[in-house]
């Protein structure tokens, strides 16, 4: 089978989506319905903290639609082996659909099983974190939990299925984790689509795909704020299950068919700084799309800037990390990112002084004590 990498190009325009995308409230007990959609036989792969909360009723509902469940606990290490340590876990057994729980890096975790076992695949997200969820994308790290590779499936997941009971529950950091990553996709989109780079699937982005990211935006500017007060609660309101949706299914077809750009390209320097590799993907994204914005020389939208103090995202390096920073630590994230693709993915060619620059900037002009020593 020829590789996902190698059949699209930048001749191409490529739009790419999972099979199903089901949101609602407490509906996790019906996932054996979804699953039998696809398959007979199902291997379970979650996150060991979140097992306890979806085992038994994804057993039960598996149990009523007559599917056999095998259970293989993540304990959260991504590396290249992954895949194929699950796959020996499971022996003999063939089973034809993986599900995948928890956070991204259980699903990636899943990801990784179904790709190499050639499987199918529906994803379970337990926390609004990120869009990982709609992809065909997994990372993986290395041993010193850097990222190391972005491998591609050579499909979508059959099924994403969002109870939003469970990411009521979750912990509002991680939604405001997951908001900082969502909010960037429309600036991301716009700039690749001004540029020459290309997607997730090696093409030139769709105008859906553009339009998609543009509503992530309107959504969370509309109903960010609201969402982020209902978050931990365990109780879901509109605004929350709007933002859900932007967060998870329109950031995450956004992102994909639309294009990255500065802000995650900047997430492969960012954890150079002492203190940064610990805070989550989609607060690193939040601050690169600070820098994304100086480096367009145009400033943050107001909304926007209350939206980012409302739920804290970070609006400069000393909201990331308390380490004291000098130049010479901006030179090395700059140079760390600048070789990323998706810095093609800008209006203009970028260099190290343009990014050092920005940030510098950036931290000239906040209120707070100078995070950077010159």
């Amino acid at each position: 089978m020829n590789s996902p990498l190698t059949i699209f190009d930048a001749e191409l325009r490529v739009f790419g989506a999972p099979g199903r995308y089901i949101q609602g409230r407490g509906i996790l007990h019906r996932i054996g319905d979804f699953a039998r959609q696809v398959g007979r036989s199902v291997v379970l792969v979650a996150d060991v903290h979140i097992l306890p909360l979806v085992e038994q009723t994804i057993r039960s509902s598996c149990e009523r639609n007559g599917l056999s469940l095998t259970v293989l606990p993540f304990k959260g290490r991504l590396g290249p082996q992954t895949g194929s340590e699950l796959s020996a876990t499971l022996g003999e057994e063939t089973p034809s659909i993986v599900m995948a729980a928890g956070g991204g890096r259980a699903i990636d975790a899943g990801k990784a099983l179904a790709d190499t076992r050639s499987l199918r695949l529906i994803t379970i997200p337990t926390v609004a974190s990120n869009d990982a969820p709609t992809s065909k994308n997994y990372v993986l790290y290395d041993d010193h939990e850097m990222l190391l590779e972005v491998r591609h499936l050579s499909r979508n997941p059959d099924f994403v299925v969002v109870d939003t009971a469970l990411l009521a529950s979750a912990p509002k950091s991680m939604f405001a984790a997951g908001l900082g990553d969502a909010l960037s996709k429309k600036a991301e989109a716009l700039a690749c689509a001004a540029g020459k780079g290309v997607t997730m699937f090696r093409s030139r982005p769709t105008l859906l795909a553009g339009t998609i990211a543009a509503a992530c935006y309107d959504t969370l500017i509309a109903h960010g704020r609201a969402a982020y007060d209902a978050a931990g609660s365990g109780e879901t309101t509109e605004s929350f299950e709007a933002a859900v949706e932007a967060m998870i299914l329109m950031a995450g077809l956004g992102f994909e068919s639309g294009g990255l750009s500065v802000p995650h390209a900047l997430t492969r320097g960012l954890p150079l700084i002492p203190g940064v590799a610990a805070r989550p993907h989609g607060l690193q994204v939040a601050y690169g799309l600070v820098v994304h914005h100086r480096l367009l020389r145009e400033a943050m939208p107001a909304v926007l800037l209350e939206l980012y103090r409302h739920a804290g995202l970070p609006l400069c390096l000393s909201d990331l990390t308390t380490a004291k920073i000098d130049r010479s630590h901006l030179i090395n994230v700059a140079q760390a990112s600048i070789a990323v693709p998706h810095m093609l993915n800008f209006p203009r060619t970028l260099t190290v002084d343009d990014l050092v620059d920005a940030m510098l900037a950036i931290e000239a002009e906040t209120t707070r004590a100078p995070a950077v020593a010159n």
